[in-house]
């Protein structure tokens, strides 16, 4: 799910967008809830590695794009930076 998210992110603003397909998001979860969609964002921003401590304000679906349009507030009163998160590749690693 997290490859086809798109994020828009306002530049000066504490304000950002997630953006998933339909698809995507219902393959997870029933219902659109804060609760979700804080999940989901927590994850986002882990896996990219991303600073700031983010928050939903609100969470929308438009049929007619279908995209569930995910708003964040992101606070960077964050002490520590994020490392991107790795999946270990076990073909390369030792015994």
């Amino acid at each position: 799910m997290f490859e086809n998210i798109f994020e828009t992110v306002i530049k000066g603003s504490t304000t950002e967008f997630l953006n998933i397909p339909e698809e995507d998001y219902f393959f997870s979860y029933d219902k659109l809830t804060k609760e979700a969609a804080q999940e989901i964002t927590d994850l986002y921003f882990k896996m990219k590695g991303k600073d700031g401590i983010p928050a939903v304000k609100e969470i929308n679906f438009d049929p007619s794009v279908k995209l569930v349009q995910i708003t964040l507030e992101v606070s960077n009163n964050r002490d520590f930076k994020l490392e991107p998160y790795s999946v270990p590749n076990i073909l390369s690693s030792t015994k």
